[in-house]
């Protein structure tokens, strides 16, 4: 997408500003109890700017402060509406800023129409069950390097081969090489 905005033969001053929102609902960054940080990308030992076309939001909501003051900036108000759970919340932040009240009245409708409710919890459940099937798949695949790996070294301690045991702990390509020369 990004690149796609540059042809052949064009400068580089054609590209327009990438910039990557993250709203996360976990702590990310333990080096700050900020919600928001702001990343763009810079020389390690200089510090000087790479470019200006790119840089990373990080909204972390479970640093959110528990109370918004009525001189909320818009930036803690958008990330509270997003980490809102009761209608009575909803309610309070939408009072504070116009945008808000108007993405939470949309947000009302949306939530009324019974099609679109539907076509939201169907997402969310597709997205629930791909993750779990993720989890159970990742889980198999554990389990069968480690069956392979427990029958590799059964094997290895009954024809006292100890010295390949040692050697295929601490240099994968090899264990893969005795694993092959065993048919496992």
């Amino acid at each position: 997408m990004y690149v796609e905005q540059i042809q052949a033969g064009q400068d580089y001053d054609t590209f327009k500003k990438c910039v990557s929102i993250s709203i996360l609902d976990f702590k990310l960054l333990s080096d700050t109890e900020s919600f928001y940080s702001c990343f763009h990308l810079r020389e390690d030992t200089r510090h000087s700017l790479y470019t200006d076309k790119m840089e990373f939001h990080v909204i972390e909501l479970p640093k959110l402060p528990q109370t918004i003051e009525e001189s909320s900036n818009p930036l803690l108000l958008w990330a509270k509406f997003l980490d809102a759970e009761r209608k009575e919340e909803f309610d309070v932040i939408a009072k504070q800023d116009s945008y808000i009240q108007s993405a939470y009245r949309q947000l009302q409708v949306i939530s009324q129409d019974r099609e679109k409710r539907l076509e939201y919890e169907a997402r969310e459940k597709a997205v629930r069950d791909y993750n779990q099937l993720m989890k159970e798949a990742e889980q198999r695949g554990e389990q069968q390097a480690e069956q392979r790996i427990n029958k590799l070294n059964t094997l290895l301690i009954q024809q006292e081969r100890y010295d390949d045991l040692k050697r295929s702990v601490t240099d994968s390509n090899f264990q893969h090489q005795l694993m092959k020369e065993y048919g496992i």
